[in-house]
């Protein structure tokens, strides 16, 4: 079954007055949830989007939508980046779906000297003389 990744931001930070602009986000946390129905992991992180650009027209904090924060993200990440997330993402459902066998504990290749034979066990002191005891 085909995963279906969902990228989601869940905060947003910055500062009220910011370059001449008001409410502007300098970082955003966001979620990416992968899932294919059988197994579904996630990963949660944050970038520092590129600082204002004057070329490209701010956008104000009340116009702002997942899917343009979450296109911040991704441009500021570059598609390897985005790539290799869903990747890793993918690699740990298919480890749900279909773990990987348990390791066995291999026998060292070489010999090994033979573990010391246990010592005999001390014989039992004899009691101590009661000194609390009268002397006659």
């Amino acid at each position: 079954m085909p995963i279906t990744y969902t990228w989601t931001p869940t905060s947003l930070v910055g500062y009220p007055v910011f370059d001449g602009q008001t409410d502007v986000v300098t970082r955003v946390f966001y979620t990416v949830l992968a899932d294919d129905g059988e197994g579904h992991t996630a990963d949660y992180s944050n970038i520092q989007p590129t600082p204002l650009n004057p070329d490209v027209p701010f956008i104000p904090y009340a116009d702002l939508t997942p899917e343009i924060v979450i296109g911040w993200v991704q441009t500021n990440l570059g598609p390897d980046k985005v790539a290799a997330i869903e990747e890793s993402l993918e690699i740990q459902i298919q480890r749900q779906v279909t773990p990987p066998p348990e390791p066995d504990v291999l026998p060292l290749p070489w010999p090994t000297p033979e573990p010391p034979a246990p010592e005999a066990p001390a014989a039992p002191e004899p009691p101590a003389p009661d000194l609390s005891a009268p002397v006659n």
